[in-house]
């Protein structure tokens, strides 16, 4: 069974929400690579950049970041959102910080002229909500609070599939951007009629928190975010 498309785009969008507007010392945000039209070779040398840079943060962090940040990505919560629960020191945030202005240089020597004007292209025309920091804290909330209503609705045997699954579309997917494993692991997951009902009612009743939380300015960019994710799903 499938959810509707409502759900799931609610459900991506609230993510989107929640990552987008990530703290400087986080990922930076990358231009869908099919959009650059990237060769074999270049994709490969991003992927080797990628995991450098995720060997130099690792480094920065203490034993017990890690801990936490591998415990965090377990339970489903995304890298960045994981890296903003842990309260780095502002010493760990300038370092980190200068190891991706380093990737993003790195990166941007592999591209053509060309491929760099669509770069410029898709940052000049990408929405941005421009959260406050109390506006992050409490749209990480709502996500929170909503991945736990759904996880009490999931049977024992339902949460183990839910699981699995996500730790194999990771592994799969590990190279294709724009991909939403969690709502792909969901929808396998054969949920009773009622069981979709009910997350549904949760997604919505989230989708509205959020939409309270914004400024009239901010639901327009929002509404720019959902027609471009859709966009991107229809192809």
């Amino acid at each position: 069974m499938k959810f509707s498309r409502f759900s799931i785009i609610s459900a991506n969008l609230l993510a989107l929400i929640c990552l987008a507007p990530a703290i400087a010392f986080s990922q930076p945000e990358r231009p869908n690579r099919a959009q650059l039209n990237l060769t074999e070779a270049q994709k490969q040398q991003m992927q080797s950049l990628r995991e450098s840079t995720r060997t130099q943060v690792n480094t920065i962090l203490t034993v017990a970041q890690k801990t936490q940040l591998e415990s965090a990505i377990k339970s489903g919560t995304r890298p960045r959102a994981g890296m903003q629960a842990l309260n780095l020191s502002e010493d760990q945030k300038s370092k980190i910080r200068a190891i991706r202005e380093s990737e993003k240089t790195r990166r941007q020597a592999l591209l053509t002229p060309e491929q760099r004007q669509q770069v410029e292209k898709l940052r000049a025309n990408r929405p941005n909500l421009n959260l406050s920091e109390d506006q992050k804290q409490k749209m990480q909330a709502i996500r929170q609070n909503t991945r736990q209503k759904i996880s009490a609705i999931l049977t024992p045997e339902e949460k183990a599939q839910f699981d699995q699954a996500k730790g194999q579309s990771k592994d799969q997917n590990k190279n294709e951007q724009g991909r939403r494993r969690g709502d792909r692991n969901m929808a396998s997951l054969n949920l009773t009629e009622d069981q979709k009902a009910q997350i549904k009612t949760i997604r919505d009743t989230s989708k509205k928190e959020v939409a309270s939380i914004l400024t009239p300015t901010q639901l327009q960019e929002l509404q720019k975010m959902r027609e471009q994710r859709g966009n991107r799903q229809d192809k």
